[in-house]
């Protein structure tokens, strides 16, 4: 049966700030999210991950769907690795209930990093990023931090 996804060796680990360490009661400034894990998914076939809050599931689906970048480890789908071809990236969806972006990046910034997976010209992306953004009323918060934006 073919290998549709192979994950090898994935690491993932975040630094915590201060007030982090402080809040989780952390020693360390560094938490390993995903340690060293490795699994293949085969065509025709559904998977899941479980584990318990807190045990790598999202973080391991996030580093798949190139959203997030591990620190160690592969990830090839169709034996096409995610980190040098943008066709696999243009394959990749990810939904979760619980999408956290990097609290820096403004929706200006996400359409325009998401539009290049569909390798549109930027002229297309500027126009349509123009009537979407009027559309839906969001050129006043364009440059606002996700972070600082609610929900």
């Amino acid at each position: 049966m073919k290998e549709t996804l192979v994950v090898t060796n994935l690491v993932k680990k975040f630094r915590l700030s201060k007030k982090q360490m402080k809040i989780n009661n952390e020693k360390e400034p560094i938490k390993v999210a995903v340690n060293n894990i490795s699994f293949s998914t085969y065509k025709g076939e559904i998977y899941g991950l479980l584990g318990p809050n807190g045990a790598g599931k999202t973080t391991t689906l996030r580093c798949i769907a190139t959203l997030i970048k591990p620190n160690n480890g592969s990830i090839l789908v169709d034996g096409l690795s995610i980190k040098e071809d943008l066709k696999i990236k243009k394959r990749i969806g990810f939904l979760t209930n619980d999408l956290k972006l990097e609290e820096d990046f403004t929706p200006n910034y996400l359409y325009n990093y998401f539009s290049k997976f569909h390798e549109l010209s930027d002229e297309f992306i500027e126009k349509r990023k123009k009537f979407l953004f009027d559309k839906f009323g969001i050129n006043e918060f364009a440059e606002v931090k996700v972070g600082e934006l609610s929900t």
